[in-house]
């Protein structure tokens, strides 16, 4: 009968070696796959961060040029010039009708153009009510 042999658990010294070996060189190559890929990403958002700048640049040059036009149009002069070439003979609000407002919307009490306006529109309505009236008694 044959006898039975253990099978040796002991590598070869080879082995051993191309083992570690092997281990380190795939370790490498995944980091190196990676660092590639990083780098890949970051230069296309450089490109892309680079390509927005421009653009906020020229839009800003853009903004400012029109920004310098429309003050320039809106000198008294050239109001003036607007108006008389367009045939329309108009002129700056009196003192009297211009209402200065709260940060919330409501009118500053006290000014003469508000009283003014509540005036009107209390005759306004009470026209309003009496044209009704003779409405109904004409029908």
């Amino acid at each position: 009968m044959k006898q039975n042999r253990k099978v040796s658990n002991k590598m070869s010294v080879v082995a051993r070696n191309s083992t570690a070996v092997g281990a380190i060189v795939a370790s490498g190559l995944v980091a190196a796959i990676l660092y590639i890929c990083a780098s890949s990403s970051c230069t296309q958002l450089h490109n892309r961060v680079g390509a927005k700048e421009k653009l906020l640049e020229r839009l800003e040059a853009e903004r400012e040029r029109e920004s310098a036009r429309w003050e320039e149009m809106k000198t008294p002069e050239r109001l003036e010039q607007a108006l008389a070439k367009h045939g329309l003979a108009m002129r700056y609000a009196k003192p009297s009708q211009i209402v200065r407002l709260r940060a919330d919307g409501r009118p500053v009490p006290g000014q003469l153009s508000v009283a003014r306006e509540a005036q009107r529109s209390r005759s306004a309505v009470t026209a309003s009510y009496s044209a009704a009236g003779q409405k109904r008694r004409v029908r």
